[in-house]
């Protein structure tokens, strides 16, 4: 029996066709001539025994079989662009760019310390930041998109491919403007029936709070959902409504008396974990974050 070989120079100006949507674009992306294109399109089907275009209406459309073909074909070049990176950067901490994600409900204070780490043992790199849901986060950290990333929930990680440590936790508490600081003498029952900006849905925390309000027998008005961390302050200091925030989040507000401190959740925390893809070739900048970086 023959062993078929693919020829990945038809297969990717076949994508570059399919992504142009003509063989005229695509020539002029290429800088092949389309009769070329033409013919080596043609051998490409022949070796697959398939159509992978249709004519409609003076244009290319995808036949279902050049559909199935496409995904394939942009799944293989994307891991040979991955292939490449880490190859050809023989010490991955030598890239000009080292790039972090963070999900965006962290506190700003959390995320720019973790940049200063990465600076830190990396002097040569530009340190970039990217702010993303943690499913995103996680995703992106797979396909070697991210170095390292900070998340405070592990729910999307799935696989032993990821290394994760944990880098602490903190007591949540409730932080209004100067209109709400009466509120702390009789927490938490002073807080029912007022305005809240709360985490958004998917949000663990949102879950955890709404819990708590419940065993507390704490009503709110919701006013706003609110993912960014910088936006929920911005707003809470406005007189918007009462906020959520890590302990160490809030610190620097109440001391310059931008927020107030109304009172502790017992039962609710905010655990934040950072989280890089296991590497044959080793970044010494993640190995250095991994093992020093930690909430203060």
């Amino acid at each position: 029996m023959n062993q078929k070989w693919l020829n990945y120079h038809h297969l990717y100006y076949f994508k570059v066709i399919a992504t142009s949507g003509s063989i005229a674009k695509a020539s002029e992306v290429l800088l092949v001539g389309q009769p070329a294109l033409s013919s080596q399109l043609k051998q490409l089907e022949h070796s697959l025994n398939q159509k992978l275009f249709e004519r409609k209406n003076k244009g290319l459309h995808l036949t279902e079989a050049g559909r199935v073909a496409l995904e394939y074909a942009e799944t293989i070049f994307k891991k040979g662009e991955e292939f490449l990176q880490v190859f050809n950067e023989q010490n991955l901490s030598s890239k000009t760019i080292y790039k972090v994600g963070v999900v965006a409900s962290a506190p700003k204070i959390l995320a720019g310390s973790l940049m200063q780490m990465a600076k830190k043992f990396g002097e040569d790199n530009v340190i970039s930041m990217r702010e993303d849901p943690p499913e995103e986060l996680i995703k992106k950290i797979s396909a070697h998109e991210l170095d390292i990333a900070l998340t405070n929930n592990l729910s999307s990680i799935k696989g032993d491919d990821l290394m994760v440590k944990k880098i602490g936790e903190d007591n949540v508490s409730i932080f209004g403007s100067k209109k709400f600081a009466k509120l702390k003498t009789s927490f938490p029952k002073s807080i029912n029936g007022k305005n809240f900006i709360l985490p958004t849905m998917h949000s663990k925390l949102r879950y955890d709070l709404e819990h708590t309000f419940r065993a507390m027998g704490v009503k709110y008005k919701l006013v706003a959902e609110v993912q960014d961390s910088s936006v929920k302050k911005a707003l809470a200091m406005d007189g918007v409504g009462l906020i959520s925030l890590p302990d160490f989040a809030g610190k620097s507000y109440v001391k310059e008396k931008k927020l107030y401190k109304l009172g502790s959740l017992e039962d609710v925390v905010e655990e934040y974990w950072i989280v890089a893809k296991k590497r044959t070739i080793k970044s010494s900048i993640t190995e250095q974050v991994l093992k020093e970086f930690k909430m203060k």
